[in-house]
């Protein structure tokens, strides 16, 4: 197999510079694959601030390489992100085991989505506050208790050690850790969620779960934590 090259994980903003070995997929088995996943940067030639409220909007100029085909070339691009997150967020996959009285469920919420401008479905989750959650995996517990008013049980990295996030969206800096918890319960004091949500929660069915999923109402990164949460249980296996 071709090795491909160390990627780059660049952010100026931060100032921080991260290489990524190429031939490892992390899995969120906690094993890795090597295959060929990661790709190099390319050369970020200038990057201005245009605008900052709770996103900022970058002004990127980049470098593409030359190739056979077309020689190295310069192209701006809009690119938004949180760096007061560190450019990054969780989520977390809320799972109800069986019991004799219910089947498996799913905790999801409805919110207003100020994009869409409607509700949607989507999973708890938020920021990443470095001084205040420590790592991701905290940052996805605070989310759990304040947004679905739950907290303990068994967690699990979907990704595993390690890995830099999933990207948001192609023209977005910001990238999440989706997460897996095995039967939590209420919690002991209510949760507290920020003044400009607007959430409901919900619980049902895995069923009901995937049609939800096929819908097109529930945001991407809750997909994506739903599919890679729904496999894990299965390998585990729970039936769902």
């Amino acid at each position: 197999m071709r090795a491909c090259r160390v990627m780059l994980l660049r952010s100026q903003q931060v100032g921080l510079i991260k290489q990524v070995n190429p031939t490892q997929v992390y899995s969120h088995r906690g094993s890795t694959q090597q295959t060929c996943c990661w790709f190099a940067a390319f050369d970020i030639i200038k990057e201005d601030k245009v605008y900052q409220r709770y996103f900022t909007l970058y002004d990127r100029r980049i470098r593409f390489p030359s190739s056979k085909e077309r020689p190295a070339e310069e192209h701006d691009f809009d690119v938004i992100g949180h760096p007061q997150a560190s450019f990054h967020f969780s989520a977390v996959f809320p799972f109800h085991p069986a019991t004799d009285k219910a089947p498996a469920e799913v905790t999801i919420l409805k919110e207003f989505c100020q994009g869409p401008n409607q509700m949607m479905y989507s999973l708890p989750a938020g920021s990443f506050d470095a001084q205040r959650h420590g790592d991701y995996a905290g940052c996805a517990r605070a989310e759990l208790w304040e947004e679905a008013q739950l907290e303990g049980g068994e967690w699990v990295d979907l990704l595993g050690v390690g890995h830099p996030g999933i990207a948001e969206v192609k023209w977005c800096a910001n990238r999440f850790t989706p997460f897996l918890c095995i039967a939590p319960h209420a919690a002991a004091t209510a949760g507290k969620q920020d003044a400009e949500e607007f959430i409901e929660i919900h619980r049902m069915s895995i069923a009901s779960l995937r049609e939800v999923m096929r819908s097109g109402n529930m945001l991407l990164p809750s997909v994506t934590t739903a599919f890679m949460a729904v496999e894990e249980l299965q390998r585990r296996g729970f039936s769902v």
